[in-house]
């Protein structure tokens, strides 16, 4: 199930859950990006906008376009770019970096929701549109699977 999974994370990395995340340095450093550096010092304010990382073309090649098998096989080392749980998605969850603590079970709980969706029916019509949060998908009708 590596596409089940790869789809479930190029969800997360096209539209985060949470994409707007903050907090206050806790000792001096630099932050680097891939054309410059930024001296931190202890105490400043950091804001991040995950789609920024999330959809950064110097990484994603197709940066707005969603890629199903994006992160199967060698793509997989593209997870360490996934941003949507306040780190790397490769990283595990831990008092020191502030990750979801449920973000292992946010991807087992979708896979599972795609997998009984396309388990379950058939065919199904969605109405894509936008709400003040972002995507709004709309599941329009459902055909019953015949075994």
């Amino acid at each position: 199930m590596p596409l089940m999974k790869s789809v479930v994370y190029e969800t997360l990395r096209i539209d985060p859950p949470v994409s707007l995340q903050y907090g206050k340095a806790k000792k001096d450093f630099v932050l680097e990006s891939h054309d410059a550096a930024y001296e931190v010092k202890e105490g400043e304010m950091l804001f991040g906008y995950q789609p920024f990382a999330t959809k950064d073309p110097k990484i994603f090649d197709r940066p707005e376009e969603f890629v199903p098998d994006r992160f199967v096989g060698e793509g997989e080392e593209l997870l360490s770019h996934v941003m949507w749980s306040n780190g790397p998605e490769t990283e595990r969850a831990s008092v020191a970096n502030k990750q979801c603590a449920g973000k292992d079970f946010v991807v087992m709980v979708a896979r599972l929701f795609v997998v009984e969706l396309f388990r379950r029916y058939d065919s199904f019509d969605i109405e894509v549109g936008t709400s003040p949060l972002g995507a709004k998908i709309t599941l329009t009708s459902l055909k019953k699977a015949t075994f």
